[in-house]
């Protein structure tokens, strides 16, 4: 496997740096021989921080890139159902992906529930509770 840092993650997504992007390109090309690519939770939320707060681009866009690099053969992302099941989560409500994947990798660990003060996320997100 290859890791995959959120730069390079970056530069396949918006394509906004000519040379580093064919760099990318050149590597994604190579990942059915070297790889996979592998992108660890940290370089997820990361990724899709950066993509929500800097890049001006929608909800839905970045879903969109999310659930690409999920589909992708040959890329592996870390707790992948969990993505899966975040992306769900985002589909059906407004919460932004980090309050999500929080709460539902915490689940994953035996969580009983995850507090916060975020009472949309605490509406929308299963095992989110709001303390009160």
């Amino acid at each position: 496997m290859i890791g995959l840092d959120t730069n390079i993650l970056l530069r396949l997504f918006l394509k906004d740096d000519p040379e580093q992007c064919k760099l990318v390109e050149d590597l994604v090309e190579k990942l059915p021989e070297i790889g996979p690519g592998y992108i660890n939770r940290i370089t997820l939320m990361e990724f899709v921080w950066f993509l929500r707060r800097r890049s001006g681009l929608t909800r839905d866009d970045i879903m969109d890139g999310v659930a690409g690099l999920l589909d992708s053969a040959d890329i592996v992302v870390e707790d992948e159902q969990v993505v899966e099941e975040t992306l769900d989560v985002m589909r059906n409500s407004k919460v932004e992906f980090a309050d999500a994947f929080i709460a539902l990798r915490n689940r994953e660990m035996g969580c009983r529930a995850t507090k916060t003060f975020d009472k949309t996320a605490a509406r929308a997100i299963p095992g989110m509770e709001l303390l009160t």
